[in-house]
């Protein structure tokens, strides 16, 4: 008896065609009968949710993802989310907080040229993404390319290469070669529980630190009532300004978690190295460790909803986000809480 598998539409490269003024716009065709041989791995049910460019997909799409993967868990194998190049970390990122212990693999999946045109490189992202769903991973995973990467620890670090996304803090989950060859290290599936959550706070905002210029846009979020937590850009080891520190202060006063992550490809925010590291976290900035700036965001907006869930009092609050965001979630991160106390 073949899988089961769910494949969910939301958009993308992958069904655009181009218009009479030769630029790309979403297709209602339907592109999946261009693959025919992903019919022979698995039974495929298909849901279009969305059809729009992932440079406007935002926490509600995801959400809707969410809710339908966990209202049909049990009628599935695996999950494969068909998903525009732009904002697919993103997305696999919010999924992560936002379905957990599912125990089954969703694969997120899509192309660098429309299905549509001759050359592209969908039809094999398809077909290896299908056949990952029907395989022994309990996880969120890109499949594009020759490799599988884990969605929350997934960067896009091409416009135009076949390999557009790689997680430089952990090797690939899979090599695709004449065959998927999964590693030793990936979560395998398992008889999970899934539980939902999909209230993030999404009032935060992101500041990336430059060297000279003025700070009055970290000033401005610091005091505007409606930004709720800020993710905060650091150099190398998680290194701020000293000239931020008061507003760091008065933020973490006022329960606004500044989260800081490291402006790196490799290494962490290890903030205890040198003093513009240790400093903000005396005054209460939070650090992200090596998690990467896309998946910092949306667990920010995981913990900040959590704890909206909440009546702690404003230092409690803090430190039960603080916890959430130094909690592991499916391998996210892998710093150790001590080291950023």
């Amino acid at each position: 008896m073949k899988p089961k598998i769910l494949f969910i539409q939301t958009g993308g490269t992958i069904g655009m065609e181009r218009g009479p003024d030769k630029e790309f716009r979403p297709s209602e065709k339907d592109y999946l009968p261009l693959v025919p041989s992903i019919y022979d791995l698995a039974e495929i049910t298909v849901k279009r949710t969305a059809n729009i460019d992932s440079t406007n997909m935002d926490t509600s799409h995801r959400a809707m993802l969410a809710k339908i993967i966990f209202d049909n868990h049990l009628q599935f194998d695996g999950f494969v989310i068909a998903h525009g190049t732009d904002t697919m970390v993103d997305t696999a990122a919010a999924l992560n907080y936002m379905i957990q212990n599912l125990g089954k693999p969703i694969i997120l999946t899509g192309s660098q040229k429309s299905i549509f045109e001759s050359g592209s490189d969908a039809n094999n992202n398809i077909y290896y993404a299908v056949k990952a769903a029907t395989m022994d991973f309990g996880e969120i995973l890109i499949a594009f390319g020759d490799k599988i990467v884990r969605g929350n620890r997934a960067t896009k670090e091409s416009e135009h290469g076949l390999n557009a996304f790689s997680t430089p803090r952990v090797a690939p989950i899979a090599e695709i070669g004449i065959d998927i060859m999964p590693a030793e290290h990936r979560i395998k599936r398992f008889n999970g529980d899934p539980v939902l959550f999909t209230d993030f706070e999404t009032n935060i905002e992101f500041y990336q630190q430059s060297s000279g210029t003025n700070t009055k846009i970290f000033e401005n979020y610091v005091n505007d009532k409606e930004v709720h937590g800020i993710v905060l850009g650091a150099y190398g080891a998680g290194n701020v300004q000293d000239r931020l520190l008061e507003h760091i202060k008065k933020a973490t006063s006022n329960a606004k978690p500044i989260l800081v992550v490291t402006n790196c490809r490799l290494g962490a925010a290890d903030m205890g190295i040198y003093a513009v590291g240790s400093e903000p976290l005396k005054a209460g900035a939070i650090s992200a460790g090596d998690m990467t700036i896309e998946c910092a965001t949306q667990k920010l907006m995981y913990a900040i909803g959590r704890a909206n869930k909440t009546e702690y009092e404003i230092h409690k609050k803090l430190e039960f986000i603080k916890s959430l965001l130094h909690r592991q979630y499916a391998k996210d991160i892998t710093t150790i809480e001590k080291r950023f106390s």
